[in-house]
């Protein structure tokens, strides 16, 4: 079954999207979350293994 390709990066932009808001939150001028923390709070609400996660956000 072919994939629909403007569905898949649609889907990897959510996906980063939710990463770069949840890296970004600062709690008196410091990080709240670390790179770890969020990105397996993403793996976990997308329901994704964080190394799918790291990919989409490294490449």
């Amino acid at each position: 079954m072919a994939r629909d390709i403007e569905l898949q990066n649609q889907k990897k932009q959510e996906i980063v999207a939710y990463f770069n808001k949840l890296s970004s939150v600062t709690d008196y001028g410091v990080k709240k979350y670390t790179i770890a923390y969020c990105t397996a709070a993403t793996a976990q609400k997308f329901f994704l293994r964080p190394k799918t996660v790291e990919t989409y956000i490294y490449r």
